[in-house]
């Protein structure tokens, strides 16, 4: 009976070991898949090399980034980029800012309210980058 008991825990300890190097390989795979964010425009202009990037992330302006479904993103900034370039973090306009912008972008996508200006936008759905205000 004893020799079963022992038999028993070895099979018990063997497969939380086994579990156990399961889990750990499963949070390495996720810890490589991490992105990072980058705030350096010349960093970004290596990852996204459009004409906008640095001055979209060194100047507050009105800059509109339309996207493939024909909609107008009203952004002030872009705030960072992921280093995989698929996202960029922008600064959005509130809809009392887009108020005065040139019509033919509208209707433009706006911040919720006015404390809630951050987001995330996919690169891959921006067709064309605009400034919205003239000098």
């Amino acid at each position: 009976m004893t020799e079963w008991i022992g038999e028993i825990v070895g099979v018990i300890g063997g497969l939380v070991g086994v579990g156990s190097f399961v889990f750990t390989w499963l949070q390495w795979q996720k810890l490589n898949r991490k992105i990072g964010v980058l705030t350096d425009a010349s960093k970004v202009a290596e990852i996204l090399p459009a004409w906008y990037t640095g001055r979209m992330m060194h100047e507050h302006w009105m800059f509109g980034l339309i996207t493939n479904g024909e909609k107008t993103i009203a952004i002030k900034c872009i705030k960072s980029v992921t280093d995989d370039g698929q996202w960029i973090d922008v600064e959005l306009a509130t809809s009392a800012e887009a108020e005065d912008l040139p019509d033919q972008y509208k209707p433009y996508l706006t911040a919720i309210a006015d404390d809630r200006t951050t987001a995330s936008v996919k690169v891959g759905n921006i067709v064309a980058a605009v400034d919205l205000w003239t000098s």
